[in-house]
């Protein structure tokens, strides 16, 4: 039994004209850090009602939309909306009190016309510390990966040392957590397909994390992860005019840890 599995890495609000945003920012926390690729940054909100605005340059479509938040207090609420025409605003998908946690939804594709918005609509009752958002179409891999497959989302562990001193005497055990891991690996997949579709993905990632769900399967429909590629394997032929594919992964988070 196989599992398709999904990736946002197309962000397109970092190919917005203009960002802009109602409330004040914080020094150290602008705006810009909500779409660095950097999960260390943050962009805080202001309290109350207030929206970060994208204006798109071409026209722009949609499908998806990811939301890493750090872990906030009170009641608050994240939407994402498009210009549907002039100064009005159509809601896609709204997230209530995403409190420390990492988000991946889809929905009916739409088209937001050139120099019109891409709105994140924010009310909070105090500030929001946002790491990443994402907008764009998502990637859906051509073939599916074996149930077999380790989810990425349940591989983190722990290595445990014995430590002790030159005479031979107990110090005591460390212990060191590892990080989650995981693997994309694909077969039976066209010529076109990986030229296509796989490269344009494997040279973001040999640059900048992306957002991964790793199955469509119900038991694991809301595991995803904010991934890195560990490294990029050279596609491979596999006869028949197929191809397979491959990408060790390392998980900088998944969503039960977002911090």
């Amino acid at each position: 039994m196989a599992n398709l599995s999904k990736v946002l890495y197309n962000n397109v609000l970092r190919d917005a004209t203009t960002v802009t945003y109602s409330g004040t920012e914080t020094s150290g926390f602008e705006k810009e850090n909500a779409t660095d690729f950097l999960d260390w940054t943050l962009f805080r909100t202001s309290s109350g009602s207030t929206t970060l605005d994208f204006t798109v340059g071409t026209d722009t479509d949609l499908d998806s939309v990811s939301a890493y938040v750090k872990t906030v207090g009170g009641t608050n609420s994240i939407a994402l909306q498009y210009e549907s025409s002039v100064s009005a605003f159509t809601t896609l998908q709204t997230y209530s009190a995403p409190s420390g946690s990492l988000t991946f939804d889809t929905f009916n594709s739409v088209t937001v016309s050139s120099g019109r918005r891409i709105r994140f609509s924010i009310v909070s009752a105090t500030s929001i510390d946002i790491r990443q958002l994402w907008a764009g179409e998502y990637m859906e891999f051509q073939r599916g990966q074996w149930a077999t497959a380790t989810p990425p989302t349940l591989t983190q562990g722990i290595k445990v040392s014995n430590n002790i001193s030159v005479n031979g005497s107990f110090l005591g055990r460390s212990i060191k957590r590892t990080e989650r891991s995981g693997k994309i690996s694909l077969e039976h997949l066209t010529q076109d397909w990986v030229r296509d579709t796989w490269e344009p993905f494997a040279d973001h990632c040999a640059r900048s994390p992306f957002v991964y769900l790793w199955s469509d399967n119900t038991a694991y429909s809301s595991e995803v992860g904010y991934c890195f590629a560990e490294n990029i394997v050279v596609p491979k032929n596999a006869g028949n005019s197929f191809m397979s594919v491959e990408m060790p992964l390392r998980m900088l988070v998944a969503d039960s840890e977002a911090p």
